[in-house]
């Protein structure tokens, strides 16, 4: 609650209502360019694989400890059920080796590093990289303004709609347009600060 005031504050124009449909509208464009452009599962696995080979370029480590790098470094959660597969395939790549293997209780415990060839593949793509934690630190950021509260609004707006009417409908196409056309402008302020 405290990170949404703070945001108010640094943010006044958000005080408006017209102000919070308009985040309302953002939280809603960049969820359906994340579901119109999401990766396929060839892009998914590209983009996994190389976080992963990021996060152990900073030193070795076990599944547990590349999931919080993971989320510290890209602000996103990678589930055993995507890391481990991605694990194996990468070393069956030459991509990672396991360093060291151990027993803790009646888990296997395995300590992942990047080969030299795998660091090669790695720096062939780092703006790739850079592409994808500037991305995930911009979620991060929208979520730390309250993009939270945005996502719900967002979800009960959805679960409404079936029951508009037409008008309602024309209102919320004259809103997105609206919204739209203030995402550029901020986009190009942004943009024309050097960011």
């Amino acid at each position: 609650m405290y990170r949404c005031l703070k945001c108010l504050v640094q943010y006044p124009i958000l005080f408006s209502v017209v102000k919070f449909l308009s985040f309302l509208q953002i939280y809603l464009q960049i969820h359906l360019v994340i579901l119109m452009f999401r990766p396929s599962q060839k892009e998914f696995e590209f983009n996994t694989a190389l976080i992963i080979l990021y996060v152990l370029s900073k030193g070795p480590a076990h599944g547990y400890e590349i999931m919080r790098r993971i989320k510290e470094e890209f602000y996103m959660h990678k589930s055993p059920g995507i890391l481990y597969p991605s694990l194996r395939k990468l070393v069956s790549m030459g991509y990672i080796e396991v360093a060291e293997q151990g027993a803790r209780g009646r888990k296997l415990l395995r300590v992942y590093r990047i080969t030299d060839e795998g660091a090669k593949f790695l720096s062939s793509n780092m703006s790739r990289v850079e592409y994808i934690k500037r991305f995930s630190r911009g979620i991060k950021i929208f979520e730390d303004c309250c993009g939270h509260m945005l996502r719900e609004s967002i979800f009960r707006l959805v679960e409404v709609l079936p029951n508009a009417n037409r008008d309602d409908l024309e209102q919320l196409s004259i809103i997105v347009r609206g919204f739209v056309r203030e995402l550029d402008e901020l986009r190009n302020r942004i943009v024309s600060r050097g960011g």
